[in-house]
């Protein structure tokens, strides 16, 4: 019995912390399960009674339902041409290529029993008839109601040649439509539906420009899903993508996160109030599709071209007659002026425009318009062209350890104003047997390997207007004169501030320069200059 007694209570605790072992686990995963349930409904109750998330969905939602009304689908259409051989048939091509056993049925050179008869291989006759051809859908993009008159903004690349363009509207309304005017330049387009003005919900622009960080949405097409909106900030501002650089275009694009993709272009980039702050023109993407990079027009510049279409059918922009750096002043470069700070270098001015006749020289740094500081040629550009010809503004100019006010009445942009390309390849030769081995030595070193004076035969056939300088005939590859863009057929003209006009010259000036600081030169490619500056970094 004593035994009994004995062994009871082990047996007992045993048996208990047999049990915990088994039914433990599962008892302290309830409980677990129970304090995360418990955590879930706290969160969920959290949100469902948080005003200010409440307030920013109904921000978002009230933002769709004010802009969506004035967002448009647009769809193109053009008369295909269709292309054919001249006086030669599909199946004579066939031949060409698979030999005479090539063989189709209803081939009427197979057939000459062919109840049809001959087919009819006059090209020119029939491409005089494809302007009746039907139309065939061939894009389409996004755009927004601009005012009561039914004029709608969108971008050019949209519409441009289009011959039949279709408006679709929020409520399903679908309108023709036709071209306004455009302005490639800023890939802007304005066309025009005829509507009762009461159906027409114009977009209010915004007041005054977006800052980075600043929240926006993008409305639009994108894939052709209509009447969508995509939200994001502002990523970044005055961005230049060279997209427009083959019309001489104007870039100051703001960049954004929101999603951009095919077919949104036209349509408007609005901000929190849903006013339109700027439209949807371009992405940046290795698939085609959205990556985190979209670009709009600001509303500045496009208000300003469609109003003067809207007002004269085209767009007329100020114009200094300068010629401007491929790149913005870099600060050793600035040094070498003199100069600290920001501003715009002047490799040139053109003695028939403004520029020239008001006393803007060659090596002027501007740093001003009308009192606003302008710090990159992009900028100095897109603010002189928004001045209407024969204003005069005042340009600060940094000239030689001096800064002076210029006024300057501007003329209107020509039509055609490009830089001139290279020039042709002068005829191989070298003098430098006539320069001192410090010259050739410096020479070698900044990447020049071959060198020639300009001679006025020489610049008859290069076709330039330069009538001294040096004539680059090679260059090695990796170079520092590489890096900056010298090549064969560039003429050096100055080195610092002293006029070469000979290797010897060229390399004697090499010579005593620093190279190692940095030392000045004014390249041509032909007719217009640059300046560029040479660093060697172990000379």
């Amino acid at each position: 019995m004593n035994r009994i007694k004995w062994y009871g209570p082990t047996v007992a605790l045993l048996v208990t912390v047999l049990f915990v072992m088994i039914a433990g686990p599962a008892t302290v995963r309830r409980i677990e399960s129970a304090h995360k349930d418990q955590y879930l409904i706290n969160i969920r109750d959290g949100l469902e009674q948080s005003s200010s998330l409440e307030e920013l969905s109904k921000t978002f939602r009230n933002v769709a339902q004010l802009v969506e009304p004035s967002v448009v689908f647009i769809q193109v259409a053009s008369k295909q041409t269709v292309r054919r051989t001249s006086g030669m048939s599909e199946q004579d091509l066939l031949r060409r290529f698979f030999g005479p056993r090539f063989n189709t049925p209803g081939d009427p050179f197979n057939n000459p029993q062919d109840p049809l008869g001959p087919q009819d291989n006059n090209p020119q006759q029939n491409e005089d008839f494809d302007k009746y051809n039907v139309p065939r859908t061939t894009g389409a993009g996004s755009g927004w109601v601009y005012d009561k008159e039914g004029h709608i903004i969108t971008n050019n690349h949209v519409v441009e040649d289009a011959d039949e363009i279709t408006v679709k509207f929020v409520d399903g309304t679908t309108k023709k439509a036709t071209v306004v005017g455009t302005d490639p330049k800023t890939d802007v387009a304005v066309i025009k539906v005829d509507m009762d003005k009461d159906d027409l919900h114009p977009a209010k622009l915004a007041d005054e420009n977006v800052q980075q960080g600043d929240i926006v949405f993008a409305f639009g097409a994108p894939f052709q899903f209509d009447f969508s909106m995509s939200q994001g900030i502002v990523s970044g501002k005055g961005r230049r993508l060279n997209i427009l650089s083959d019309v001489g275009g104007y870039e100051n694009f703001i960049q954004t996160d929101a999603a951009i993709n095919p077919g949104n272009s036209g349509g408007p980039l609005t901000n929190v109030y849903g006013q339109v702050v700027g439209m949807n023109s371009a992405i940046a993407s290795r698939t085609g599709a959205f990556n985190g990079l979209g670009f709009a027009i600001p509303i500045d510049m496009v208000k300003s071209v469609a109003d003067q279409i809207l007002k004269s059918g085209k767009v007329s922009r100020g114009f200094l007659g300068i010629v401007m750096s491929d790149q913005d002043l870099d600060p050793k470069l600035a040094a070498t002026f003199g100069f600290e700070g920001k501003g715009v270098l002047v490799t040139g001015a053109d003695p028939q425009f403004p520029a020239a006749k008001a006393g803007i020289e060659r090596g002027d740094i501007v740093t001003k318009v009308d009192g606003k500081p302008v710090q990159t040629q992009t900028e100095l550009r897109n603010m002189i062209a928004a001045y209407p010809p024969g204003a005069t503004v005042k340009l600060d100019v940094f000239r030689k350890g001096q800064t002076k006010t210029i006024p300057v009445t501007l003329a209107e942009m020509p039509d055609t104003y490009a830089v001139a390309g290279s020039s042709e390849n002068p005829t191989q030769s070298n003098n430098e047997s006539n320069t001192s081995e410090a010259g050739q030595q410096a020479l070698r070193k900044i990447g020049i390997e071959g060198a020639t004076d300009l001679t006025p035969e020489l610049a008859k056939r290069m076709n330039t207007t330069v009538d001294k300088g040096v004539v680059v005939l090679n260059v090695r590859p990796g170079s520092v004169a590489q890096s900056v863009g010298i090549q064969r057929g560039s003429i050096i003209t100055e080195v610092g501030d002293s006029a070469v006009s000979s290797v010897e010259q060229l390399a004697g000036e090499l010579a005593k320069a620093d190279l190692k600081k940095g030392v000045r030169l004014s390249v041509s490619d032909g007719k217009y200059d640059r300046y560029v500056l040479i660093e060697v970094n172990n000379p």
